[in-house]
């Protein structure tokens, strides 16, 4: 790619990174986080967004997947991978044509830095094939959000009055996991562990107030949260070789079998409640008994103990297809963060669909750019833990990828890895939520590495 090209490209890379982040401000208002923990954020990067957000079988030399932790050990150079997104939602009623709000947010998805710990380049030196290869990999993603500003006008009698009450309801914060990844891979298999710490912040208010009267005693609730706890989770893969280059035993065709999970993770869950009555005229009441008050708890949490498996066709450098398989279960796992409609209620067991795939024309031209780029497809469909009413919400939509290659100096490949995902979450008989993604991951790869240089 000549460096009219490249400049191009990263300007237009740069503008588009800009964009996302001035929509990176809290302007969500997504009712459905109020449940649980949030809305859970998608576990895999933007490479994989484009393909329906397969994980279980997917592996590849440029970019890591740290849904499968066994796919770190095919790593062929370091790799430094950033992530963002922006989303566009429109929250519907029930009939779905009158649009109650719309709204842009974005922010930063993720952080990860991968390597190989022996360098592929040592093998063509020295002629001769390692067979252990052993990759590494450090990464901080959200595991969910919460944010929500619901307000509610009933009437109520209140002695002999039909007033107004007001219930407003709001939510912020979110959890996070920062992780250490280690696989090995010999001949065609590879095994590999996800060892992480998940912690976060959630806090839910709630206030109600009585707009007819002018002095009312208004009542003030408050909810925080906070979470700690480590995780871990296993995978495997293996390659099937269909076709290998000639003269040599690398693989240009196969098939992969991907599986990873986990059990149940545990985690501490602290409770800070706050309650309080108020009058604007008199202030904060604290003579009546039980009207000023906090308490603090501390229990145990569960995340969910899941299973993945998948199988992805891959032709190197022209084609990928898989699908994957999921399931979570999310037994215990409220606790204290339960839904207010299903107080104490056990959650069910959930799964997710994916299928998708990846096409490149022709990765070796050098003249014409489109030819290079990697075209991706997907589509999801999945059960959400949550529920209202004990019907859990559901999740499905469709995907676009590229993998758009940049050349740096040297000859270093790097790419710019652009996704988009339309979809909708919610209940056919209640609030839905359509949403237009755009995911943006920047691919930053270099080949030095523990690399053995050689003086005569």
């Amino acid at each position: 790619m000549s460096n009219s090209w490249n400049k191009t490209f990263l300007g237009f890379a740069i503008f588009l990174a800009t964009a996302l982040t001035a929509f990176a401000q809290p302007k969500d208002n997504s009712p459905y986080s109020r449940l649980g923990i949030g809305d859970l954020t998608d576990q895999f990067f933007a490479a994989q967004g484009g393909m329906g957000g397969l994980g279980a079988a997917f592996h590849d030399g440029y970019h890591m997947n740290i849904a499968n932790p066994a796919s770190l050990a095919r790593l062929r150079e370091a790799a430094f991978e950033v992530g963002l997104y922006s989303e566009y939602n429109v929250l519907s009623d029930a009939t779905g044509q009158n649009d109650r709000l719309k709204t842009w947010n974005g922010n930063l998805r993720y952080l990860s830095l991968g390597f190989p710990l022996k360098n592929p380049i040592n093998e063509v030196l020295d002629q001769k094939r390692k067979k252990v290869r052993w990759g590494m990999n450090f990464t901080l993603l959200p595991y969910s959000n919460v944010n929500y500003n619901i307000q509610t006008l009933t009437e109520q009698t209140i002695g002999d009055t039909l007033a107004s009450v007001n219930f407003s309801n709001q939510g912020s914060g979110g959890t996070y996991k920062i992780m250490w990844g280690n696989a090995v891979n010999v001949k065609n298999f590879s095994a590999g562990i996800n060892l992480g710490y998940f912690f976060g912040k959630i806090e839910n208010d709630k206030i109600v107030t009585f707009p007819d009267f002018q002095f009312s005693n208004d009542n003030y609730f408050t909810d925080d949260f906070l979470v700690g706890g480590f995780t871990w989770n296993l995978g495997v893969q293996y390659d099937h070789v269909l076709k290998t280059k000639d003269n040599s035993n690398e693989p240009i065709e196969f098939i992969t079998f991907g599986l990873s999970g986990n059990s149940r993770n545990k985690y501490n869950l602290t409770r800070d409640r706050f309650w309080s009555t108020r009058n604007l005229g008199i202030g904060t009441l604290d003579t009546i008994l039980s009207v000023l008050g906090s308490e603090t708890t501390e229990n145990t949490g569960y995340l969910p103990g899941e299973v993945a498996i998948g199988v992805m066709y891959t032709k190197v450098n022209q084609l990928r297809l898989g699908v994957d398989f999921k399931f979570q279960s999310w037994s215990k796992y409220l606790n204290d963060l339960v839904a207010a409609a299903d107080p104490g209620r056990e959650n069910v067991n959930v799964w997710r669909l994916g299928l998708g795939g990846e096409y490149v024309p022709d990765a070796r031209s050098y003249n014409k750019y489109l030819k290079k780029v990697r075209y991706r497809f997907g589509a999801f469909y999945t059960k959400d833990p949550r529920s209202v009413e004990n019907d859990h919400l559901l999740k499905y939509g469709a995907t676009v990828g590229f993998g758009l290659p940049v050349i740096l100096p040297q000859g270093k490949k790097s790419f710019v890895n652009l996704a988009f995902e339309v979809g909708q979450i919610g209940l056919a008989d209640a609030l839905r939520r359509t949403y237009f993604k755009i995911n943006l991951g920047f691919t930053l790869n270099d080949n030095t590495w523990f690399f053995k240089r050689k003086f005569n």
